[in-house]
């Protein structure tokens, strides 16, 4: 599936630090007018630290505290800890690579000790032994196989999963959606589908931007107890009283017609429920056809995280029977991830968000994400694919380091100091953040 490339940069990594940049042509009058200044340049994220709604967090707080939900911290806390070190499921290809190397190590440490030949034993003697090596193999798999399996979303871990990671969904979503209403002001979607919905953080989130504009919302949770609290959490913890939005459909399952599209299609940590890479891509492929404009793929940034979102961003650009579809972010190319293929680290983003209010006080705290969004059609020729920064700036006195993944899909790192770069060029990679793109060529 991953494409093959030739890495002429491969050689070594962030290699080029004398790359000759500066700002973009087409903004230097904005600067010079002042525009734009430095320090709130175009290619900055709006949103550095997101809290959950005031009318949101007041349903999540009347139906803690109806549930008696202050038992569940610590296992909230458990939950947390659990879904940031998931692994993905062992593919049945590795498991048997796995098993057929376990069982000659096996085999032949079991014969070895045999006081007779192999050729020497009867059949029924032969038989009695692989037996026993099937038995020891099985059990040496059962150590080094990672055991994977999906959650079963109950209605207390449906509430530990509220506590825990609601706010920070939230927050990502909110960061994410900001690429597209900051690089396409004026795009009004009417249609918004979200596949592993959860507690309802999508439309929480798609609600911050175009709340006025959307008018169907398709949510498709496998957890009845999660759809249930989602639809009650927007009806501020109340029962039996109509929802705020008059079509707001919610499902089980995938609906298999592809007639009816979405502008914004959302699949936002659920693809790690997928049991094998081939169910997670046919899932990718029935919500592409789904998708009318941005399909929107985000996991916890961690490699496991990484390496779905990366499949997914492969299946969709590379795809023999799939629609053309250019990547809108992060992305500013459409060329096979340099951080896939050069690092063991993943490319992902922080983004810092305010806890609830639940048990205690309020809290600032982050959380690292890792996410691609899919646009169908293809790249505009005036896309200005500026170089997005994936790692924190090292700033120092009178220079800041910035690493870049560029248009011409390569990881670089350069060097921006005061007396070999002008004011403005300087004083923008100065004023950038992790995940933000820097407006320059």
């Amino acid at each position: 599936m991953i494409r093959k490339i030739k890495l002429p940069y491969y050689y070594s990594v962030y290699a080029n630090f004398s790359t000759k940049v500066e700002i973009d042509a087409r903004l230097r009058d904005s600067f010079e007018s002042k525009e734009y200044k430095p320090r709130n340049h175009p290619g900055r994220t709006k949103v550095k630290i997101a809290a959950i709604p005031p009318d949101i967090l007041k349903g999540i707080k009347v139906i803690l505290e109806d549930t008696g939900a202050k038992s569940l911290i610590q296992e909230s806390e458990n939950l947390y800890n659990y879904l940031r070190s998931r692994k993905l499921p062992p593919e049945e290809s590795e498991i048997n690579e796995k098993a057929a190397n376990i069982h000659k190590t096996v085999s032949h440490k079991f014969y070895s000790q045999l006081t007779k030949d192999r050729s020497e034993l009867s059949q029924e003697e032969i038989d009695m032994c692989e037996k026993k090596i099937q038995t020891s193999v099985f059990n040496v798999l059962k150590r080094n196989v990672y055991s994977w399996a999906n959650i079963s979303y109950d209605k207390p871990t449906c509430l530990q999963y509220l506590i825990s990671r609601a706010a920070a969904e939230y927050a990502i979503l909110v960061r994410i959606f900001d690429e597209i209403n900051r690089k396409i002001p004026d795009y009004k979607p009417r249609s918004f589908f979200d596949f592993g919905s959860g507690v309802g953080t999508g439309t929480w989130a798609v609600n911050t931007y175009w709340k006025k504009h959307i008018f169907e919302y398709f949510c498709v949770d496998t957890s009845l107890h999660m759809n249930d609290l989602s639809r009650l959490i927007l009806c501020e913890g109340k029962d039996n009283v109509p929802l705020p939005f008059k079509a707001y459909f919610q499902r089980q399952f995938l609906p298999a017609s592809t007639d009816l599209k979405y502008n914004i299609v959302l699949s936002a940590f659920s693809l790690f429920e997928m049991p094998n890479m081939k169910t997670r891509l046919e899932t990718v492929q029935k919500l592409w056809n789904k998708t009318e404009d941005f399909l929107i793929i985000v996991e916890q940034g961690t490699n496991a995280g990484f390496k779905i979102v990366n499949e997914a961003r492969e299946f969709v650009l590379n795809g023999t029977n799939v629609e053309k579809g250019y990547a809108f972010a992060p992305c500013p190319n459409d060329s096979v991830c340099p951080r896939y293929l050069e690092h063991e680290t993943p490319c992902n983003f922080l983004m810092k968000y305010e806890t609830l209010k639940f048990p205690s006080k309020v809290e600032i705290q982050a959380d690292l994400f890792t996410y691609v969004i899919l646009r169908k059609g293809v790249r505009p020729t005036d896309d200005s694919q500026w170089p997005r920064i994936v790692r924190a700036p090292i700033v120092r006195s009178r220079h800041t380091v910035c690493r870049l993944c560029t248009a011409q899909g390569e990881l670089k790192e350069i060097i921006f100091s005061k007396g070999k770069f002008d004011t403005t060029t300087y004083r923008c990679a100065r004023s950038s953040n992790w995940g933000d793109l820097l407006p320059v060529k």
